[in-house]
């Protein structure tokens, strides 16, 4: 009977709660790397140290100042695309392993099956 109740939970609720902590895993990733905050804040200035607005001075220290801007946010949008690529790329990973996880999950019960059988026969690693 407790054979019959753990294989039930392994092929439904076990089986479930895989999957669920699969996507958990995949949403802590896109967490980890900010995508959604990263792709919202693009093209935000990245790390301006002295190009800010200026409301008076000659056209030559606003032209700077407006090209200090623009590279700012170009080298920001440069960045913060690398970290987006990095992180989608590794939550690929992630779910391609979770996938491998889910596909192997019906198979677990029948291993020590197979090993004595395999021990039984000879075969040897």
């Amino acid at each position: 009977m407790m054979l019959l109740a753990t294989l039930t939970w392994w092929y439904t609720t076990g089986w479930a709660g895989l999957a669920g902590r699969i996507g958990h895993r995949v949403d802590r990733v896109m967490e980890s790397f900010s995508v959604t905050l990263l792709l919202g804040s693009l093209f935000d200035p990245f790390r301006q140290i002295d190009a800010g607005r200026t409301t008076g001075g000659s056209f030559d220290a606003q032209l700077q100042a407006f090209g200090n801007r623009l590279f700012s946010r170009l080298f920001g949008a440069v960045v913060r695309t690398l970290f987006i690529l990095i992180g989608i790329f590794v939550a690929m990973l992630t779910a391609m392993v979770g996938l491998l996880q889910l596909l192997v999950w019906p198979f677990v019960p029948f291993l020590p099956l197979a090993g004595i059988v395999l021990a039984v026969t000879g075969v040897r690693l």
